[in-house]
C-alpha cells in the first residue's frame, strides 16, 4: 500500500472544475480546496507505480498547473 499526500494547483478559476474532475479518479480524495487554486490531495494506491502514474496523469486534468509532492507513505 501506498499513500501520497499533495497539493494540487489549478487556475483559481477552475478550482471547482478540478476537483469534481480529482473527486472522480480512483484512489484520490479531496481533503480541502481553497478558493486560490490550492487542493489538498492524498492518492491511495496498492503500489507505487500506480500513485506516480496517478500524480503524472493529474498534470492532464484541465485547469491544473502544477502538483506538489508533500508525503508519501509505502509498506
Amino acid at each position: 500500500m501506498t499513500i501520497c499526500s499533495l497539493v494540487v494547483y489549478a487556475k483559481p478559476e477552475n478550482t471547482d472544475a478540478v476537483a469534481l474532475k480529482l473527486a472522480g479518479l480512483a484512489g484520490i480524495e479531496i481533503h480541502a480546496t481553497d478558493p486560490g487554486g490550492k487542493l489538498v490531495v492524498t492518492v491511495d494506491h496498492a503500489d507505487r507505480r500506480q500513485c506516480s502514474e496517478t500524480i503524472m496523469g493529474l498534470s492532464a486534468v484541465p485547469g491544473v498547473i502544477n502538483t506538489a509532492l508533500v508525503y508519501e507513505y509505502h509498506e
